[in-house]
């Protein structure tokens, strides 16, 4: 269980699936950013989007990280793959829906890495990954409500006030 302090065990086969598969996310993730935020309109969807790209490429060479020091391989970027084109792929409203949606999905993606690991270090890391991605989350949503792009969601009836 340690991590923190003294004799650190090798990470076992859960914590590098975990690490690995988010780690293919997060390099997706930012490739898609990347020609997103190329042909962005509005500045604030480019910033938002910019800072995805940043915190993708943290969570990248922090779960690299973890893999590296016990001499296992991480996955390799594919940023060189995005085109140069400045035309956007869809509109602002769809991007940053879809980046909130993606962000959302890692939030669950880091709970279950940290569920299932048993090493103090790997579970705060996820935990600390959570919570970025959680504050970025709430500022796509933030976007969306300030653009008038956030629609109410089905909710169920309320019985007493018919």
């Amino acid at each position: 269980m340690n991590g923190f302090f003294g004799e650190v065990r090798p990470l076992h086969g859960l914590e590098i699936a975990h690490l690995t598969g988010n780690i293919h996310n997060d390099i997706t993730s930012k490739a898609l950013i990347i020609g997103f935020s190329q042909g962005a309109r509005l500045e604030k969807v480019r910033k938002f989007l910019e800072r995805g790209k940043h915190i993708n490429q943290k969570h990248i060479d922090s779960f690299s990280d973890k893999l590296n020091k016990d001499n296992l391989p991480s996955p390799s970027l594919i940023d060189h793959l995005v085109t140069a084109s400045t035309v956007p792929p869809y509109s602002d409203k769809l991007m940053v829906f879809h980046k909130v949606d993606m962000f959302s999905m890692k939030v669950r993606e880091y709970a279950n890495g940290a569920s299932l690991n048993g090493r103090r270090d790997v579970g705060a890391l996820f935990a600390k990954c959570q919570m970025d991605v959680a504050l970025y989350v709430e500022d796509g949503a933030n976007i969306m409500i300030e653009q008038g792009w956030m629609e109410r969601p089905p909710e169920a009836v309320d019985r007493d006030k018919l």
